[in-house]
């Protein structure tokens, strides 16, 4: 017998596919690793792992990326447990400091 999955509304990334340019940096720069590009544009490959917090809207440089609430499965919270610290802090420093404040 196959599981229900229970959905619940709660607030996920969504992608404006036509604005979306396929750079990659909202990928690059998810903490949860949610997004992948599918033929050149963002895609939410599993909406469970989506924090909502928008991360990667933050990136984007066509404003393809937003945040909307929905009907979608549960946040697992046991994807907080593959994310090292180093590798948070790399993600935060590589995308969301401006190259002319980065140290040297």
């Amino acid at each position: 017998m196959a599981k229900i999955k229970t959905k619940i509304k709660r607030m996920m990334i969504a992608i404006d596919t036509e604005r979306c340019i396929g750079c990659g940096k909202c990928v690059n720069s998810c903490p949860t690793n949610a997004l992948e590009l599918v033929d050149g544009k963002a895609h939410l490959k599993d909406e469970k792992i989506c924090d909502g917090f928008g991360s990667c809207i933050a990136v984007c440089p066509t404003n393809a990326l937003y945040i909307e609430e929905r009907d979608a499965e549960p946040f697992d919270w046991s994807i907080l447990n593959t994310i090292s610290f180093e590798d948070f802090l790399d993600k935060l420093s590589k995308h969301y400091r401006p190259e002319e404040i980065k140290q040297p």
